[in-house]
């Protein structure tokens, strides 16, 4: 009896942590994909952003001119890089590759274009050898339109990538509508390259 009632309470708080679990787990879902796309939307003006400063010396001047819109989208890209950084764990890259996907299919124009690229862009803080690995495991099944998208643009996590030889084979194959051979060689040379090469995008420097 004793054994009968001692069992069944084992049972019940095991039942209660893994409540707890998947509730947490839960939560920290819906917190991802709520401040992810922001962030998104932040560092998208690093590179397509009008008023950003790509360059130590233009933001410098920034600086100096006290240039309110210049240093407004420079802010806004450091706090969404600030808040990626503070949560680029495997789970959060997950989520992040599936609002890729998801956002760069869409119909709503915010979602392909802020949401999309913005998403892309962050892939950058992301390069362990394993989120490598499973970065490049997806591109290879998106479909043919967000490869496209992916490489008819300079990322600059086309440079910190940790296994390279895997990239440039795997891109070299890949079902992407290239403007020419020329780009193609000179998009699969930026893999070879290491990131203190790329120019530009202050984001990454500060």
């Amino acid at each position: 009896m004793y054994i009968t009632v001692l069992v069944k309470t084992i049972i019940f708080a095991l039942l209660l942590i893994l409540s707890f679990s998947c509730d947490a787990v839960n939560t920290e879902q819906k917190n991802l994909e709520l401040l992810l796309p922001k962030s998104f939307e932040q560092i998208y003006l690093a590179k397509f952003g009008l008023d950003f400063p790509k360059t130590l010396d233009i933001l410098n001047r920034c600086i100096q001119y006290n240039d309110k819109q210049c240093l407004k989208a420079y802010n806004e890209v450091t706090e969404g890089k600030k808040t990626l950084q503070s949560i680029s764990s495997s789970h959060a890259l997950e989520t992040t590759l599936n609002i890729i996907e998801k956002s760069c299919l869409s119909k709503d124009e915010n979602l392909a274009n802020f949401t999309c690229y913005g998403g892309i862009i962050s892939l950058y803080f992301y390069n362990s050898p394993e989120q490598d690995a499973k970065i490049l495991q997806r591109i290879k099944i998106y479909p043919k339109k967000i490869k496209n998208m992916i490489f008819d643009n300079e990322f600059h996590w086309f440079y910190n990538r940790p296994n390279k030889d895997a990239w440039i084979s795997a891109v070299s194959t890949m079902d992407v509508d290239w403007k020419n051979d020329t780009y193609k060689q000179y998009s699969l040379n930026l893999f070879r390259k290491s990131i203190e090469e790329a120019k530009g995008e202050t984001w990454v420097s500060k």
